[in-house]
């Protein structure tokens, strides 16, 4: 007897998968009786065991078909590539909010979106109970009784196959993407209050850390190691406060923290088994448990981030958050895929998925479910949790219709959303015309880009020593200081808060350890002067300047490129080398306050920028970059060079402010000649009405810090 397994690939179009022995004619049944279905060649897409067929009637999505042949054998319709259609979300799209369970104590209702699946059943504390189906493929139970923190998972069987998966929509879970959790809203919804200071992106100072990384330094002595918990704890070493205390001090505006989502690639109830950034999302709903007091009680994740936000946000501190809607941890396992197999990725033209995101997986954010998941989930971080904003790691995978609405639909719950993301233009299965991605600044006014083009340009001048020539008009010193928004040729952005200014992140090594391992013979004192300048460059740039943790101290990873899943060692922050670094810190600190206060470096619109902002080079060695706006002028100075340098100052000025001491009060006279040490900068201040400068500068070494 022939085998054979049929798949609907479009409306009309059945594709026959064959075992040994193929007997024509196939037949589709109906109430009518058996129907022939009609072969089609298809060159592109056929396989040598794999045939198609046009049906003879129009086919209804969600009614079931049977396929017989000549010999009796039959097989179920099942569903293949017509998940990928149009009808099939103009079908089974469902546009409400209520999706997963809803709890009250007298009952608790369950929403399962599971289209083509037969037979759902929900597994309760030991219970099973069926599900009924209802509109737009959405299964429902409402369960009599008090069913508070109770487990459970769906089963079902799609395409012939029993599944079971947790419910993608929970707020809360068992421990290593476990049962799914009965939680009641009410005791974790309460009114969000936001940093007082409600800032504009431009104003903004971005400083990202790790949950864990903050925390695990045993000398620091945190009582919480790797817990939400610990991002409120200030623990003290050496007379130096740390943790929140010295962030809240530091002067930044934003704290980015990496995934803080349910990732799979740590074991919740022994964290410290193995190290991972969190770049691998199981559940895009449920905080992380490893991050939790206890990874198996239902509320303490929740309870635990919603208190360390709004600390946060007590201490005038604006929270965002990383995340990753790009890719999934593994994609055969994740819930949508058991759901609807090959709907929530991407394929090629050859029927293989996408990637983009080199992780195995590209999301296909444009499917209509896809897109309410995303949103939603991004809407539930912001109304549960009071998350601020949300960096998107690989956005250029996402498309643009989705991420206008997410920008649209967040703006209505929290008009000062921050959004921003990883704009790099990335090989998925759909147009680039469609994507987010940094070319398409112009189409995407509410988000900002991480500037590439700054942080490459800048580390690469400095290990030079010298002025570097580029063929891409991004990488000029004219445009990445001004936000690339068109000083010299067309804009990359429009507008300065799409440039996130920056040198170091989580990704690849930091750029104290990039000296080191570019420039191999350097000394100490070198590699922090290269270090310490192209901070300060971030900090003095037009967009918004990002941080990376740790990176005013000078942040080593011990000369590791890539720290995603190396040991704590290597990834936690090192709190005891602060006293070390006072001065340094202290001086950053100070630069911040400055930048905070003078509009000049951070001026908010792109003509602005264009119109007094200049660039000039003076030699290979040293520039000046300036900002004149109506009666006030601003002339940074900087020396990249390995030698010291000498500049003549054009008018008469007085110092009022040098690094380390300030209110030096010392006269500058026209033509007198300022020393710039090697990789240090000067800052001058000047007013029309009463001829004011300010020196604000910074060389190699304490030691040589004098005017001349």
């Amino acid at each position: 007897m022939s085998t054979f397994t049929a798949y609907l690939d479009d409306q009309d179009l059945i594709r026959i998968q064959k075992g040994e022995e193929s007997i024509l004619p196939f037949y589709l049944e109906t109430n009518q009786g058996p129907l022939a279905i009609l072969p089609v060649k298809l060159s592109s897409a056929a396989h040598e065991k794999e045939d198609y067929f046009l049906s003879p009637i129009p086919l209804e999505l969600g009614k079931e078909y049977r396929i017989c042949d000549e010999t009796g054998s039959s097989s179920l319709l099942y569903y293949g590539e017509i998940v990928r259609k149009p009808i099939f979300d103009q079908t089974f799209t469902y546009d409400g909010d209520d999706l997963g369970s809803f709890y009250t104590p007298s009952q608790t209702q369950f929403k399962f979106w599971a289209p083509i699946s037969q037979d759902v059943t929900l597994h309760i504390q030991g219970q099973v109970h069926s599900m009924t189906r209802n509109e737009n493929g959405v299964w429902k139970l409402l369960l009599k009784g008090d069913w508070e923190g109770a487990s459970y998972h769906y089963e079902f069987r799609v395409n012939g196959i029993e599944r079971r998966i947790h419910d993608p929509y929970a707020l809360s879970s068992l421990a290593n993407s476990g049962d799914s959790l009965v939680i009641d809203r009410k005791k974790i919804t309460h009114p969000i209050t936001r940093a007082t200071n409600q800032l504009d992106p431009t104003d903004a100072i971005l400083y990202e850390m790790s949950v864990r990384d903050f925390s695990v330094q045993k000398e620091a002595g945190f009582k919480h190691p790797g817990k939400f918990t610990a991002l409120i704890e200030s623990p003290q070493l050496n007379g130096e406060k740390l943790g929140f205390d010295y962030i809240r001090h530091l002067g930044i505006t934003h704290v980015q923290l990496l995934p803080v989502y349910d990732f799979g690639s740590v074991d919740e109830e022994d964290q410290f088994k193995a190290y991972n950034w969190g770049y691998d999302p199981v559940q895009y709903n449920v905080p992380e448990g490893s991050y939790a007091s206890d990874p198996n009680d239902p509320y303490a994740r929740i309870l635990e981030l919603q208190e360390t936000i709004a600390t946060y946000h007590k201490a005038n501190l604006s929270v965002i958050m990383d995340v990753v809607y790009n890719h999934v941890y593994k994609a055969d396992e994740y819930a949508f895929e058991q759901i609807v197999p090959g709907y929530f990725y991407r394929y090629d033209a050859n029927g293989e998925r996408s990637n983009g995101t080199f992780c195995g997986n590209d999301v296909a954010s444009e499917r209509a479910m896809v897109r309410r998941y995303i949103k939603q989930s991004l809407k539930q971080w912001v109304e549960l949790y009071g998350f601020d904003g949300f960096r998107f790691d690989l956005m250029g995978i996402l498309d643009i219709q989705t991420m206008t609405e997410i920008a649209e639909e967040l703006r209505n719950i929290y008009p000062n959303i921050y959004l921003y993301g990883e704009g790099w233009k990335m090989d998925t299965g759909l147009s680039e015309e469609r994507l987010a991605h940094q070319y398409k600044a112009s189409e995407l006014p509410a988000y900002g880009f991480f500037s590439d083009n700054f942080r490459d340009t800048i580390k690469r001048t400095l290990l030079a020593g010298h002025r570097r020539d580029s063929q891409y008009l991004e990488n000029d010193f004219a445009n990445i200081l001004t936000a690339n928004v068109g000083k010299i040729g067309p804009a990359h952005f429009m507008q300065p808060q799409q440039a996130i200014q920056y040198v170091e992140c989580h990704d690849n090594a930091t750029v104290f350890d990039y000296f080191q391992i570019e420039k191999g013979q350097v000394s100490l004192e070198e590699r922090k002067a290269l270090s310490r300048l192209a901070l300060h460059l971030v900090l003095l740039a037009q967009g918004v300047p990002f941080i990376h943790a740790g990176q005013e101290f000078y942040r080593s990873k011990g000369l590791e490129e890539n720290t995603y899943n190396l040991p704590d060692s290597l990834n936690q922050l090192d709190w005891t080398s602060l006293a070390n670094y006072q001065e340094e810190i202290s001086f950053v600190k100070e630069l911040m306050a400055y930048r905070k206060s003078q509009p000049l470096l951070h001026l908010k619109r792109g003509q602005e920028i264009r119109d007094y902002c200049d660039v000039n080079w003076l030699s290979d060695h040293h520039f000046t970059y300036t900002i004149e706006k109506n009666r006030e002028k601003l002339t940074i100075i900087v020396n990249i060079g390995n030698h010291e340098m000498t500049y003549q100052h054009p008018r008469d000025s007085q110092q009022l402010f040098a690094y380390p001491q300030a209110n030096l009060q010392s006269p500058i006279a026209k033509g007198q000649e300022l020393t710039l040490s090697a990789h240090s900068w000067l800052l001058l201040h000047h007013r029309k009405c009463g001829a004011l400068f300010l020196i604000f500068r910074f060389h190699k070494t304490s030691n040589d810090m004098n005017v001349v």
